[in-house]
């Protein structure tokens, strides 16, 4: 029988993930966004060089449609698509044959409850205003389905994002928020379920020969590694000291999956060449790690442990503090990224995973398959 409180009681597979706001000051993903944003440098030359090329080979047209999916609040809102804005105008003011720079439209895409007011604050001391050949627009909705109009799309980014689930699985998972022996074919089947959704949703939104560019977090085998988990494993050994300490019911833990999955370049392959309506150009892992945010980078200070569990925590909880609470509550959040700070101290601080903060992503790009 279902009691009235767990009938009220928010379920962890139907938790929207959004960021924290601009609102919640020191904890906000505007202020600990900074990971982010190295993780996209890494491929910046590569987005733009694929902008260019893209505008190039469409014969310089008079507009071009650019979106970003996920695009979030603060300052890396902008990022992605002012990358690509920059190289094609490059492009076109480095041929003289080029009578006018194109119409550019910008479609910014994230969850309704993403704060878009903020970044369109951003917009008149941002590149996009300067150029003065941008027309921006928001586009509210899951990117797990169709967004924009059929055939609009040439030009499509999203970083940081893909690696978030529709919803978590709905698997026990006791004493775990993350993959275990138990849960990873059902996390793996929640993701090659979510990511073909939203290949079938590009496909008739892009144009043929458009692009869409990705990076999000992965993994390099199959079978997951410990430090491919550590982030979510500790999150919950620090729920489960919270439970035993009697801050939050241990049920509840037990009943809290993460709606994430880090996949393998096989997974994603698979799910590719299931839909079929794309083509890979690019499939590339990398690592990086958050060193060059602490004060010091010298890997042999005793403090670099302290520095990087603080970054670490800080960059989690602005990420996933709004379904945490929502299934824990407000009144734990505090003792829960302390003990989580301490657990990251420690992880930092052992022989085997010493200053070991590295994160795979992926930088994948697609082709929109040419019409038959």
């Amino acid at each position: 029988m279902t009691t009235m409180d767990e009938k009220l009681q928010p379920s962890a597979a139907a938790a929207v993930v959004r960021m924290n706001s601009g609102r919640a000051g020191e904890t906000s993903y505007a202020n600990n966004s900074s990971f982010q944003r190295a993780i996209a440098s890494v491929t910046k030359e590569a987005r733009q060089e694929m902008a260019a090329a893209l505008y190039r080979e469409r014969g310089r047209p008079a507009s071009m449609a650019i979106a970003d999916l996920g695009c979030a609040t603060g300052p890396n809102a902008l990022l992605m698509v002012t990358d690509a804005v920059e190289a094609v105008l490059e492009e076109c003011g480095n041929d003289h044959s080029c009578p006018n720079p194109p119409e550019l439209h910008v479609f910014l895409n994230d969850l309704p409850a993403n704060d878009f007011n903020a970044v369109f604050r951003l917009l008149p001391t941002s590149a996009l205003a300067a150029s003065g050949r941008c027309f921006v627009s928001a586009w509210p909705g899951s990117f797990y389905g169709r967004v924009f109009p059929e055939a609009s799309l040439d030009y499509v980014v999203s970083s940081s994002s893909l690696h978030f689930l529709s919803k978590a699985p709905d698997v026990l998972n006791r004493g775990r928020v993350y993959i275990s022996e138990q849960s990873l074919d059902a996390y793996r089947a929640q993701f090659q379920s979510d990511f073909s959704a939203f290949l079938r949703s590009r496909s008739p939104e892009m144009r043929p020969g458009g692009l869409v560019l990705l990076t999000f977090v992965a993994r390099r085998t199959d079978r997951p590694t410990a430090h491919d988990c550590y982030l979510w494993d500790l999150l919950a050994d620090a729920l489960m000291d919270m439970a035993t300490a009697g801050i939050v019911d241990e049920e509840q833990v037990h009943a809290f999956n993460a709606p994430y999955y880090s996949p393998s370049p096989e997974d994603l392959l698979h799910a590719i060449q299931n839909e079929g309506s794309f083509a890979v150009r690019t499939m590339q892992l990398f690592e990086t790690t958050r060193r060059h945010l602490c004060t010091t980078k010298d890997d042999d200070d005793d403090d670099l442990p302290e520095h990087l569990a603080v970054e670490t925590a800080s960059t989690v909880r602005a990420v996933v503090e709004p379904m945490m609470r929502t299934h824990f509550g407000w009144g734990a959040m505090d003792a829960l990224f302390c003990r989580y700070r301490l657990l990251l101290e420690a992880y930092y601080r052992t022989k085997d995973t010493q200053n070991k903060d590295d994160l795979t992503n992926v930088f994948l790009a697609l082709e929109k398959k040419q019409q038959n």
